[in-house]
């Protein structure tokens, strides 16, 4: 019992004599936390701690950092992950591993915050929080960089990557939507021959991706397959955004877009407000026009651009067009 106790002891004295932290909390005060943190000295040294980073000399930086005491060890960890984060260093999978790391320890000094009615302890220098952000950057960046490998190697298989879970899905959307425009001409069309090329179309991706992949390669194949999809606001969208562009590539999609009952009126509609109106998109108005169905909506739209004496004289000289519908659509 008593040679117990005494290896206990020495075990004490000796952690106490490594400086190690201890795990018990010490409160410090705000206007303590604030002249800490402009620490000269201590600001000079976390600027080697971050040479140190962005050399991938990560056991230097661990072995300068635990040779720091309390609590410039902590401060120190905290001011270096967070030049870390604001300067967005590029993370070597050692230096993820030592930010992983920073992660998982509890940081010693507190700070008492008092209300109204309330009181609790918050860290002084929470490192772990801005560890954690930092790793979250970091995960988004390798699934960035493997799905552009992946898609540039041509062996991105888009009905399998996006599938799994509700999370799982939304996530890998969210990233194809803000990286395909970086892809190479050859991945894009790797990607869209998926949609396009197959004898028969068992499976498409949310309206999302369809809209995203159809602007960053304007394939008009992918676009008539948009055209094809349930007309939601994603879809609506995109073909306002090709009217406001007005180039002859969009107005065709545009055109195209009214072969989709849902989408008929919003791409009519469209089309009227294109200004200056081309020759080819008239052509194309005067032929609806000369639809029962669709006569009177596109008069009236035209009418409300200012089109009501080109109306009229349609409506006189033009027999192809139903004429009564139009003068009628028009309050004639």
């Amino acid at each position: 019992m008593q040679q117990g106790m005494l290896s206990s002891l020495l075990l004490s004295i000796l952690l106490l004599g490594t400086g190690l932290p201890t795990l018990q909390a010490a409160e410090m005060q705000p206007q303590e936390v604030k002249q800490w943190l402009k620490d000269t000295q201590l600001q000079d040294k976390v600027a080697q701690f971050l040479q140190y980073a962005i050399e991938d000399e990560v056991d230097t930086l661990k072995f300068s950092l635990e040779r720091l005491a309390l609590p410039q060890q902590e401060i120190a960890r905290y001011l270096l992950l967070k030049k870390i984060d604001q300067q967005s260093i590029f993370l070597t999978p050692k230096m993820a591993l030592f930010v992983e790391e920073q992660q998982a320890m509890a940081p010693t000094y507190q700070v008492l915050e008092r209300g109204d009615g309330y009181e609790f302890s918050v860290p002084a220098f929470n490192y772990p929080s801005i560890a954690s952000r930092i790793l979250k950057r970091w995960h988004q960046n390798q699934s960035s960089l493997g799905f552009k490998l992946s898609a540039e190697r041509h062996d991105l298989v888009l009905k399998d990557w996006l599938s799994g879970s509700a999370y799982q899905v939304q996530a890998r959307e969210a990233l194809l939507i803000s990286e395909v425009d970086s892809l190479s001409h050859s991945a894009i069309t790797y990607l869209n021959h998926q949609l396009t090329k197959e004898a028969v179309t068992s499976w498409l991706p949310s309206s999302s991706v369809m809209v995203r992949l159809a602007q960053v390669s304007e394939d008009p194949e992918l676009y008539s397959l948009l055209w094809r999809m349930r007309a939601d606001q994603n879809v609506v969208n995109e073909l306002e955004r090709l009217a406001r562009v007005a180039d002859n590539f969009s107005l065709k999609q545009v055109m195209q877009a009214t072969g989709n009952p849902s989408l008929k009126e919003p791409a009519l509609k469209a089309l009227t407000q294109v200004k200056p109106m081309s020759e080819e998109v008239k052509t194309f108005l005067i032929a609806r026009m000369s639809l029962a169905d669709d006569a009177p909506y596109v008069a009236k739209e035209l009418a409300s651009q200012g089109y009501h004496s080109w109306l009229e004289e349609l409506a006189n000289s033009n027999q192809g067009v139903k004429s009564r519908l139009i003068l009628s659509a028009i309050g004639q």
